[in-house]
């Protein structure tokens, strides 16, 4: 499944958010830019949606490091607390799964 960051109603970028951390509520990836996005963006406001709706997963932060510099090559990565447990289950099963499973 894909996401959406967006900044006032501007998409800003999309990750497929292929890490999780299900007993701390966190997801992360990589991050695709758009032309909405500038180094350094202030994340203060951005949401996360299912990519292409209005669906929207409420979050505590959303935090983009952007090492694209420094590294001389494309590198972005978003990392996100999803704020609700019942969302974290409802759209990152897969994360959850992934973390029972080694217990098994």
């Amino acid at each position: 499944m894909t996401f959406e960051i967006r900044k006032e109603d501007q998409a800003i970028g999309f990750s497929e958010l292929e890490f999780g951390d299900p007993p701390m509520g966190i997801v992360h990836g990589a991050l695709r830019p758009t032309q909405f996005y500038f180094p350094n963006t202030d994340t203060t406001g951005c949401k996360l949606f299912i990519s292409g709706t209005y669906e929207e997963i409420i979050c505590g932060f959303i935090g983009i490091e952007d090492l694209s510099q420094e590294l001389d090559e494309p590198a972005i990565a978003v990392t996100i607390l999803v704020s609700a447990a019942e969302d974290y289950e409802k759209y990152f099963k897969y994360h959850l799964d992934m973390y029972k499973k080694q217990f098994n």
